[in-house]
């Protein structure tokens, strides 16, 4: 759990040192930067913003970097810091208890982070890779297994790209390749099942709070990306022309896809399938992307013991409606985990405390801010 942090030049938070207790809601207006505390949360653990891609979007404009800093359990400290070179390029520089590291998974497993935002509907209506991740980020954390195996696969994946794009292909050097790399989704694949099996079931519970007219027709199927039957290999072997005029790796592992679809009964009682995302209302669609994140929290919640993972709620009550709030703030409070939540209305944070006090939760634990202008403030009788 953050129990101090320190964000510097990202966006127009200038200087900000805060210190921080387990519910922490943080009240604002448009564009004041109370999201922008959630984006240097988020870019410590996972390296990147959650609102653009390229770090000269979000380090303060005339700065040539930004930084973010915390305490975590009142011992490590883990650090990140973004730097601009002359042409707009950026590094990264990673500390974890002052000493640089150079993988953002060192910071990824000490500080597991989830965004919880309605609002974005990428999700459910662009390509796998978002859902893809989604999967991916449960896997890191709950299988010890994935990430090294993840890794591998990424490694074995280039390398065979490269040789697609080489002039003279090398047959026998390819084959070899493709060996190994069928060898590895097929790894990768048994760490994303294993944990999907599991997520399922919080799925399913989940969709029955917030959406109870679609209990049990929602459905969420995982699927490999290959024929796991048939394995890589074949595939592969069989689509090398293709794959050759295409200059990189169809099918495989790197394609997987979580698919939610809704189960429905005609007129003529003929059970049918559809994709959800054509069928929900724009509402229902964020509660489903709700009881995703949701679902997924009480999974690595149950599997964490030592670590309480990060949960970032952005705009709470501006696009769910009153139930939906109360069921999102009964979860993630009964949950063990460290809350920070945005809203425009201080009656959120009141909303809060009551639930907190329904709960038997400490007040202590309890903190509001107010943010105007890229000043952070924290409300003296919070708890402080």
């Amino acid at each position: 759990m953050i129990h101090e942090l320190r964000i510097h030049a990202l966006r127009n938070l200038s200087q900000a040192s805060l210190s921080v207790t387990q519910c922490n809601v943080i009240v604002g207006k448009n564009g004041s930067g109370k999201t922008s505390l959630l984006e240097a949360v988020f870019l410590l653990s996972r390296g990147k913003s959650f609102r653009h891609h390229e770090p000269k979007r979000y380090i303060q404009h005339h700065a040539k970097s930004c930084a973010v800093w915390a305490c975590i359990d009142h011992q490590k400290t883990i650090a990140i810091q973004k730097q601009l070179d002359s042409a707009g390029l950026a590094s990264t520089l990673l500390k974890v208890n002052q000493t640089t590291v150079h993988s953002q998974s060192a910071l990824s497993f000490l500080l597991p982070t989830l965004l919880i935002d309605p609002t974005g509907m990428s999700v459910l209506e662009e390509g796998s890779a978002s859902r893809r991740q989604l999967l991916d980020w449960l896997a890191f954390h709950v299988e010890t297994r994935f990430y090294p195996t993840w890794l591998s696969y990424q490694r074995l994946l280039k390398q065979r790209n490269a040789l697609l794009k080489s002039a003279h292909l090398p047959t026998a050097e390819l084959v070899a390749w493709d060996r190994e790399l069928s060898v590895s989704a097929q790894a990768l694949h048994e760490c994303r099942q294993a944990v999907f099996g599991r997520w399922q079931g919080f799925f399913g519970a989940m969709v029955a709070r917030l959406l109870p007219d679609y209990e049990g027709q929602l459905q969420l199927s995982y699927q490999a990306g290959f024929d796991v039957q048939a394995g890589l290999f074949e595939t592969l072997k069989s689509r090398l022309h293709q794959d050759r005029e295409l200059g990189y790796t169809r099918i495989g592992a790197h394609r997987a896809d979580v698919v939610i679809t809704l189960k429905n009964t005609s007129e003529q009682g003929d059970r049918l399938k559809e994709q959800a995302v054509n069928v929900l209302s724009r509402g229902e669609k964020k509660l489903l992307i709700t009881a995703l994140k949701l679902s997924q929290l009480q999974l690595i919640c149950e599997h964490l013991h030592d670590i309480k993972p990060v949960v970032l709620i952005d705009d709470v009550d501006a696009e769910l409606d009153q139930r939906a709030v109360g069921v999102l703030l009964d979860t993630v409070l009964d949950l063990p985990c460290q809350l920070f939540i945005t809203s425009l209305q201080e009656a959120t944070a009141k909303q809060v405390q009551d639930k907190m006090a329904q709960l038997g939760k400490d007040e202590e634990q309890f903190s509001l801010f107010h943010v105007e202008h890229g000043v952070i403030k924290k409300q003296e009788n919070s708890g402080e």
